[in-house]
């Protein structure tokens, strides 16, 4: 008899835990909505499982027992002791119940402990009056079923401690999940926002307008030339629509359509600019969210090398270094320090800083180096397959 009450008030203790009730590791009654009263149903039941099963083991050790006596002595100690359990952990939760989430695992399973056993006895006490059973009492209180008590309930309460833990941590990394989840979701929203205003974000109106004055002033003096920058215009126009409708981004894509603006920027510029693009053809397949090289070429362009009097080169090159893709667009023109001091704000970068953060978390870097002449700026990220999204 004492043996089947002393397992059942540790059991029991997982009432008091903010996991849960111990019926919800059992998928029935986990799938179960929550409802009034839920608490109290289930330590009902299950205080009468464990109830018939020490009673089961009672009958098998003594047959000679009455089988309905032996069914009401345990399912009567069984309830007192789960139901003051149970009250003690609700009481807890009300009064030590922020403390305990932040506890140390010794104190948890010290509380459990200590809830536990106050309910046993307290169980015992009020189970032994209702049966008018004296007996049961005393022997409770005697060395030997207290100290088994005692051990018992520590033992099974460290354990329960142990499983709280598990699951905080299993929840926690659930939370983990659920957070990197959210984050990729608006990673990919992210990116199809950016897709559908690619053609708007790479066209600014006053590259357009220089494009096409430059051809006008052109027409007459040197028409092959206007025809040849009316061709490359054309050219990246199509790219850029293109890229807009793909679903993929990849690496060649980019570069392709950075090769058109260039192109064009080329023709502009005359000899005061030229171009380098070093990507290795075996990088081209590889997916990567569009959108990050060409804003950092056109700062380049912009801030660099079109307010330099002698002009210079931007070049683009591409590297692999085990699983992460180093990106890195350099020039030599004025530099970070003099374009700050003309007023430039490196709002582009910043917001292609926060886009790569937001895609790839940590993992993706965007570093600014003042090279003396010129800057360099680094994009490193994470190596993608052709099976996962960009």
């Amino acid at each position: 008899m004492l043996t089947a009450d002393r397992s059942n008030p540790a059991c029991d203790s997982k009432l008091g835990g903010n996991s849960g009730h111990p019926l919800n590791l059992i998928p029935f009654f986990g799938r179960i909505k929550p409802f009034p009263g839920r608490g109290i149903v289930y330590t009902l039941i299950w205080n009468t499982i464990f109830a018939t099963v020490f009673a089961a083991f009672w009958i098998i050790f003594d047959p000679h027992v009455h089988l309905m006596r032996v069914l009401w002595v345990n399912l009567v100690a069984a309830n007192c002791i789960g139901f003051f359990i149970h009250g003690g952990f609700a009481l807890g939760r009300r009064l030590v119940g922020r403390w305990l989430q932040g506890a140390s695992f010794a104190a948890r399973a010290f509380y459990y402990s200590i809830v536990s056993i106050i309910g046993v006895f307290a169980g015992y006490a009020l189970g032994s009056t209702l049966l008018d059973w004296p007996q049961l009492w005393t022997s409770v209180l005697s060395p030997e079923g207290a100290t088994s008590i005692l051990l018992l309930s520590l033992i099974i309460s460290a354990t329960l401690a142990t499983i709280f833990f598990a699951r905080e941590r299993q929840a926690k990394a659930e939370m983990e999940f659920q957070r990197e989840r959210a984050r990729v979701e608006a990673a990919e929203k992210q990116t199809r926002v950016a897709q559908l205003q690619l053609l708007e974000a790479q066209i600014e109106p006053h590259f357009l307008y220089n494009t096409l004055a430059n051809v006008i002033s052109l027409i007459d003096a040197e028409p092959a030339t206007a025809k040849h920058m009316i061709e490359r215009l054309i050219d990246y126009l199509r790219r850029a629509a293109a890229a807009t409708c793909s679903a993929e981004a990849t690496l060649g894509r980019q570069v392709e359509l950075l090769r058109a603006y260039l192109d064009l920027i080329v023709l502009r510029m005359g000899s005061r600019l030229s171009y380098r693009i070093d990507v290795p053809p075996e990088l081209a397949a590889l997916p990567l969210p569009p959108m990050l090289l060409q804003p950092v070429v056109e700062n380049a362009i912009k801030h660099g090398l079109e307010p330099k009097i002698a002009g210079g080169e931007v070049s683009v090159t591409a590297r692999r270094q085990g699983d992460r893709l180093l990106l890195a667009v350099t020039d030599n023109g004025l530099g970070v320090r003099a374009t700050r001091a003309a007023g430039s704000t490196g709002l582009g970068l910043a917001n292609l800083r926060a886009r790569l953060s937001t895609m790839h978390g940590v993992r993706a870097t965007l570093a600014i180096e003042d090279r003396q002449p010129g800057t360099r700026v680094t994009i490193e990220l994470p190596m993608l397959t052709e099976e996962q999204p960009a």
